[in-house]
């Protein structure tokens, strides 16, 4: 059997974005930490849903985008216990999200529709990773930076992902045809 990797990264990307809303929602009335491992909880489904993915389910960006929104959240973080708080190194990350957004071709709409979901997936398994590294938990505002950060990353990635696919789709737009 031949395992779609792009698909197992979005389904996965995508179940931890559910299980981050879960535990949103739950957290408020019933103030329980252990909804936060709803995010695991959906993350595992959501890879073994695309384990079982065809190879008509073939994403690109949304799953680099996962990967992406691991990377970026454990560089920022470890960064930020390290070096402290920079404005320009954040900037230069953002750099790379839009870079990435407009460099990987998504294969069609859904792809770049479900980019920002599965990079939110990404940093909050990055998240759960970091959560009982005390010099991470030290630093001031570092998880609501993190989280500013992730917003504008999320737009970045949605907007470069949606232009590149419009510039594909519709690059023969305003030429006669023979």
């Amino acid at each position: 059997m031949k395992v779609n990797v792009g698909a197992m990264l979005t389904f996965a990307g995508t179940g931890a974005f559910f299980g981050f809303l879960l535990a949103v929602l739950a957290y408020g009335p019933y103030e329980n930490q252990l909804f936060a491992y709803g995010i695991y909880v959906g993350l595992i489904i959501g890879a073994l849903l695309g384990i079982r993915a065809d190879e008509g389910w073939n994403f690109r960006t949304s799953s680099v985008s996962f990967l992406l929104g691991i990377a970026m959240t454990l560089i920022l973080a470890l960064w930020w216990v390290y070096r402290g708080i920079d404005a320009r190194f954040a900037n230069l990350m953002l750099g790379i999200v839009l870079g990435t957004g407009l460099l990987v071709k998504p294969t069609n709409f859904t792809d770049a529709l479900v980019s920002p979901a599965t990079y939110l997936g990404g940093t909050t398994t990055a998240l759960l990773i970091l959560k009982n590294y005390g010099s991470f938990q030290s630093v001031e505002h570092g998880v609501t930076a993190i989280l500013i950060f992730t917003g504008s990353a999320m737009a970045l990635i949605f907007f470069g992902a949606l232009g590149r696919w419009g510039f594909e789709k519709f690059r023969n737009f305003g030429k006669k045809r023979k």
